[in-house]
């Protein structure tokens, strides 16, 4: 009945987020066709960014942790090395990396307080 559609995100620089997306983590970006709006592509999900709302000034983000959509999550098969090619790329980690039982993660900060976990989850070593 119900399948996944998209995640829409509002930005004060729609510009500087989608470049966010495409340059970090290898999203495609298209513009959308009106001004500030694009259309990204990240593993056959579509994330929708469009600038804020001129009729409803946005408020501040949130700080980080909070209730409500609060991060997008993108696995990866070896962190370390996800986190090494960001960082050679200039993305700010914000978090970690941490190990949360057969977990490990970080978390990566994008424009406007937007959170990325990158997850890579190994097997549990029953030794």
């Amino acid at each position: 009945m119900f399948r996944f559609d998209h995640v829409h995100l509002r930005a004060r620089d729609p510009d500087a987020m989608a470049r966010f997306f495409a340059g970090l983590f290898g999203a495609s970006a298209q513009p959308e066709g009106r001004p500030g709006r694009w259309v990204l592509r990240l593993d056959g999900q579509t994330l929708l960014v469009g600038p804020a709302n001129p009729d409803h000034p946005p408020a501040p983000a949130p700080a980080f942790p909070y209730c409500g959509l609060e991060h997008i999550g993108l696995g990866v098969a070896d962190l370390d090395a996800a986190l090494d090619h960001l960082r050679a790329l200039g993305a700010d980690v914000a978090i970690g990396p941490l190990q949360a039982g057969p977990l490990r993660l970080a978390f990566i900060r994008g424009p406007e307080g937007v959170m990325v976990e990158l997850l890579e989850r190994r097997e549990h070593d029953p030794c």
